[in-house]
Formats: structure tokens, sequence, C-alpha cells
């Protein structure tokens, strides 16, 4: 009669409870044991007001005379000095439209060379006025 041999199983676990024990209490310990650097910082005065980094917003101000002299913020300019004006004045402020006086004795041509330079330069609104 042949004996049967029968393997017994053994059990393999792993109580991992006092692992994690000692894992907590030498991270309480570093934790506690551990000083902080604190971090020197410099301290900056800062101004109380915000500074305006902006062009100011002005309107460009053209007035031709009787005698189709034109004349850019009371300064006497010839037509190829507009662009230039122009542009001038753009780099100072922000141009919200341009206004245009004229005489009503001044010709023509003069204020349409001029309003041609001004939409050669920006396209801006024009106001167009007359004076006496």
């Amino acid at each position: 009669m042949v004996k049967q041999h029968k393997k017994t199983t053994a059990n393999a676990d792993v109580d991992m409870t006092p692992m994690l024990d000692i894992v907590f209490i030498l991270l309480i310990f570093f934790i506690v044991t551990t000083s902080f650097v604190k971090e020197r910082a410099i301290e900056v005065n800062r101004p109380l007001a915000k500074p305006s980094l902006e062009n100011p917003k002005k309107q460009a101000q053209f007035t031709i005379t009787e005698n189709d002299s034109i004349y850019f913020a009371n300064r006497l300019i010839t037509p190829e000095q507009i662009i230039a004006n122009l542009a001038l004045f753009a780099a100072q402020f922000e141009m919200t439209n341009v206004q245009v006086t004229a005489s009503e004795q001044s010709s023509h041509k003069t204020l349409v060379t001029l309003l041609d330079k001004i939409k050669q330069y920006q396209d801006v609104p024009i106001s167009i006025s007359t004076s006496f």
C-alpha cells in the first residue's frame, strides 16, 4: 500500500503593522527634530500710485489760414512736414482724432492736400470746421 503524502501548505502572510509603526515613528522623529531655515528677503518700497505707461490722449489740431498757410499746434508748417509732425505728435500722445479748422477764404487744394497727408499717415477720425 502506498502511502499518500499530503503536502501541507504553510501560511506565508507577513504582518506589516510593526514595519508601518517604525516608519511613522521615524517620520515623526525627523519632522520634530528638523529645524527650518527662514529665507531672507529684500524689502522693496513700492510706490503707492501706479505709473501710467500709456500716452495721454489728445486731439491733433491743424489750422489753415486765408492765405493757405498750414499751422499745426500754432506752428507754421509746410505740406511736406505734415506727416513728420503727426509722427512726433503720435510719439508723445495717443491721437484720438484730428481737428482741422480752415478759413473760408483758403483754397480747396490746401484742405485736400492736408486731408490726404493725414489719411496717408494714419486713418483717424477727422473733424473739419470753418473759421471766419
